[in-house]
C-alpha cells in the first residue's frame, strides 16, 4: 500500500510541476550564507555555526542539490537537435522529482551541511547556549552516526533541575529544523520563481517529522531501547544526549521534578539509560504523544509539497498559504502562514496557537520581504508578538515579541552583503535558541543565478 501512495504521489507531483513550475521559473539558485553571527559565534562553547548558520548553510547545500539535478535533467532530456515533446518534458520533470526526492533522503544523511548535520547542530544550539559543549555526530571531521555526544549525565542532571524548559528545549529542536527548513523553502520559492523547486524536499521534511513520532509512539521505541544500548559506548559521553528525541521529550515534560539520574542503570556501562521507550511513559503522556503524532500530520498541507507554489488570482496578487505544527519546551505550536504577492509587495501574515497541557495562547507574525528601499538596497522587516505558555503544566503566560530586519546591499546584480539585525522578548520563536531576551547580528552575503 506504501509502494502504491508513493507511485500516484509521484505522478501526481510530476503531473503539477509540468503545470506549475518549469513555465513561470527564473532562479536557478539563490545562496545565503551569514559569515558571522553575534552573539553565537562569540558566546557558544564551541563558537559555530549558530543555529541560524547552520539553517541557512544546509539550504545553501541543498540548493546546490537541486541545481546539479536540474541541470542534470536539461541535460538528459533537452536536444538541441530534438524537439522538446510533452513526453519528453514529462519524462525530464519524472526524473528530476525522484532524483530530488532520493536525494532529500539519502543525500541528507551524507555528514556534510544537510539534514540530518543541520538537525544535530539544532541541538548543540540549544545545549551551547547552556554552556554545554556537544558534537555533532554527523559531521566528517567526527564522526557519521546522527548523533550528539560529548554530554554528560551530570550535565543533563543539572539542566533539567536548574532550566528544565532549555532540556526540553533541546529535545525538540532537532525536528524543528526541518520545520524550519519547509518554512523557509516555501517563502522563498513563492516570492522568487524558480527553475526547480525543492518541492521533494518539503515532502521528505514532512514525512521525517510525521515518521519520528511514528516510531517514537511505537513498540520499535521499546525494541531500540534493549537493542542499542549493547553497540553503545560504555563511556556516556560517547553517547547520543537524548537517545530518541520525541519519548524523551515526553517524559521529561511530564515528569519535571524526577532527578535525571533516577532513569534505569545503562546495561553494563556507566551512567543512565538514556534511551526512553514508548511503553516507559505513563498512560497520560503516552496519550499525549499520540496526539502530537495526529497533530504532526499538519505539516503536510501544503500546497508547495504538491508543486503549487502561488496561486495567482490575477497579475496584481497571487497568495498561498500552509500550515505548520511543531513541538515546543512548552508544549507545541500551530500556526498558519498566508504569504501575498500584491503588485511590488511581498507580504506574510501568519498566526499562531501555542499550547501547553491545558491552556493555549495566540500569536501573530507579519512580514515585508524584498522591499527596495533604493536601487542597491532591499530589505526584508518581520514583526511576531506573542502570548505563550510558560511552561507545559504552568498556565502563566509570557507576552513578548520578536523582531528582524535584514539589510542587503548588491554590489553587482546577483551578488549582495547583508546585515541583519534581530531583537526578541522571553519566549519561544522559531531557528533562535534563546528563551530569554536575545539581541543577534549576522553579517554576510547572498548570491543569486538567475536563468
Amino acid at each position: 500500500m506504501t509502494k502504491k501512495l508513493s507511485f500516484l504521489l509521484l505522478v501526481f507531483a510530476t503531473v503539477s510541476l509540468m503545470t506549475h513550475g518549469q513555465d513561470t521559473s527564473r532562479y536557478e539558485l539563490r545562496l545565503s550564507v551569514p559569515v558571522l553571527d553575534f552573539p553565537q559565534n562569540s558566546s557558544l562553547p564551541y563558537h559555530a555555526p549558530s543555529m541560524n548558520q547552520a539553517l541557512e548553510l544546509s539550504n545553501d547545500f541543498y540548493e546546490f542539490g537541486f541545481w546539479g539535478i536540474d541541470k542534470l535533467g536539461d541535460r538528459l532530456f533537452i536536444s538541441e537537435i530534438k524537439p522538446y515533446s510533452k513526453w519528453r518534458k514529462f519524462s525530464n520533470n519524472l526524473f528530476k522529482y525522484g532524483l530530488g526526492l532520493g536525494f532529500s533522503k539519502y543525500g541528507s544523511e551524507l555528514p556534510i551541511p544537510l539534514g540530518v548535520w543541520a538537525h544535530e547542530e539544532f541541538h548543540r544550539s540549544v545545549l551551547g547556549i547552556n554552556d554545554i559543549s556537544a558534537k555533532n555526530g554527523n559531521w566528517l571531521l567526527n564522526r557519521w552516526d546522527g548523533t550528539v555526544y560529548g554530554v554528560s549525565d551530570a550535565q543533563l542532571g543539572h539542566l533539567k533541575s536548574t532550566n528544565i524548559n532549555q532540556l526540553l528545549y533541546s529535545y525538540v529542536a532537532g525536528v524543528q529544523y526541518e520545520i524550519a527548513l519547509n518554512e523557509k523553502i516555501t517563502l522563498n520559492d513563492f516570492y522568487k520563481k524558480r527553475t526547480l523547486a525543492k518541492n521533494a524536499l518539503l515532502l521528505y521534511n514532512a514525512f521525517y517529522v510525521f515518521d519520528y513520532f511514528r516510531f517514537s509512539t511505537s513498540a520499535a521505541s521499546d525494541s531500540v531501547k534493549v537493542l542499542a544500548p549493547p553497540n553503545e559506548s560504555k563511556n556516556p559521553l560517547e553517547r547520543d544526549f537524548a537517545g530518541a528525541d520525541l519519548t524523551a521529550w515526553v517524559f521529561d515534560m511530564f515528569n519535571p521534578s524526577a532527578p535525571f539520574s533516577s532513569r534505569e542503570s545503562f546495561p553494563n556501562g556507566e551512567g543512565v539509560n538514556r534511551r526512553i521507550g514508548f511503553s516507559d511513559l505513563s498512560s497520560e503522556a503516552q496519550s499525549y504523544l499520540v496526539k502530537q503524532k495526529k497533530m504532526s500530520l499538519l505539516n503536510f498541507l501544503n500546497p508547495a509539497i504538491f508543486f503549487i507554489n502561488r496561486i495567482k488570482l490575477n497579475t496584481d496578487f497571487s497568495f498561498n498559504f500552509f500550515t505548520q505544527y511543531s513541538p515546543t519546551h512548552f508544549g507545541n505550536d500551530v500556526a498558519v502562514f498566508l504569504p501575498v504577492q500584491y503588485k511590488k509587495y511581498d507580504l506574510l501574515i501568519n498566526v499562531h496557537n501555542y499550547n501547553n497541557k491545558t491552556s493555549n495562547g495566540l500569536g501573530i507574525g507579519l512580514g515585508l520581504y524584498n522591499f527596495r528601499l533604493k536601487e542597491k538596497i532591499e530589505s526584508n522587516f518581520t514583526l511576531n508578538m506573542w502570548n505563550q505558555p510558560e511552561s507545559f503544566f504552568d498556565n502563566k503566560m509570557i507576552f513578548g515579541g520578536l523582531v528582524n530586519v535584514n539589510t542587503k546591499y548588491y554590489f553587482r546584480k546577483n551578488f549582495a552583503g547583508f546585515v541583519a539585525v534581530e531583537a526578541k522578548t522571553q519566549g519561544w520563536a522559531m531557528d533562535n535558541p534563546h528563551l530569554k531576551n536575545n539581541i543577534s547580528v549576522q553579517l554576510g552575503f547572498n548570491y543569486n543565478l538567475v536563468r
